[in-house]
């Protein structure tokens, strides 16, 4: 008798965490808003210890390709704030969570007043991966110009 086997893509119930819930992936997107709002003290209870950033595009202060690790991200967020007077970060809709994957996405929109007093709008879309209840990984593309609502 031939056993026959399948394989699947690994999911957050086979490999022992617990499917992420649309509770769960809304309050750890809320907590990644309120980081990149200036609450720098999140990351730690936040951010998983081998967390990376990877920009889709080349970001001020980063380069080509940039990747950031915990401590490289708070760094980075406080001194893009401080470039930016006035940055606000607001997520534009409910999020996409997919609590098998144990992913969420969200579009997002920044505004910020420029060294020339004038008023910034960009926005984004970020890709968070959950691993053991902390965000593990984000993707994040950034636009110049705000996604129509």
């Amino acid at each position: 008798m031939t056993r026959v086997t399948t394989t699947t893509a690994p999911t957050s119930a086979s490999t022992g965490t617990a499917p992420l819930t649309r509770a769960q992936g809304t309050a750890l997107l809320d907590g990644w808003t309120q980081l990149w709002n200036g609450d720098l003290a999140l990351a730690e209870a936040l951010i998983a210890p081998d967390f990376r950033l990877r920009f889709a595009n080349t970001v001020p202060g980063t380069g080509p390709d940039a990747t950031l690790d915990r401590p490289d991200l708070t760094a980075f967020i406080g001194s893009h704030r401080e470039e930016r007077p006035g940055l606000t970060y607001a997520v534009d809709g409910p999020p996409v969570v997919d609590g098998a994957r144990a992913e969420v996405a969200a579009r997002w929109t920044a505004t910020y007043t420029d060294g020339s007093g004038h008023h910034v709008t960009k926005s984004g879309i970020d890709l968070l991966a959950i691993a053991d209840g902390r965000i593990a990984a984000v993707w994040s593309l950034t636009g110049d110009r705000r996604f129509a609502p």
